[in-house]
């Protein structure tokens, strides 16, 4: 969360340029910030901790990302 509390911070102080996009990177696990991004994502994948699960998983997430934006374009 200490990223979200500079953005926040810089956002205030007009560091950052409110027309500009602008990326915070949060390196953790997420296990302590899920409350922070609820409401913004959507349901996590769970998955077993093997290479093949996350290929899958990460499959799944490409073709429900191409169905979202098939949806959005018609």
């Amino acid at each position: 969360m200490a990223q979200q509390s500079q953005f926040s911070k810089a956002g205030r102080s007009g560091q950052i340029n409110p027309d500009e996009t602008t990326v915070v990177y949060i390196t953790g696990n997420g296990l302590k910030t899920q409350e922070a991004v609820q409401g913004y994502v959507g349901e996590p994948f769970t998955i077993e901790p093997k290479l093949d699960s996350f290929e899958r998983a990460l499959e799944r997430s490409r073709t429900l990302d191409r169905l979202e934006w098939q949806q959005v374009s018609v």
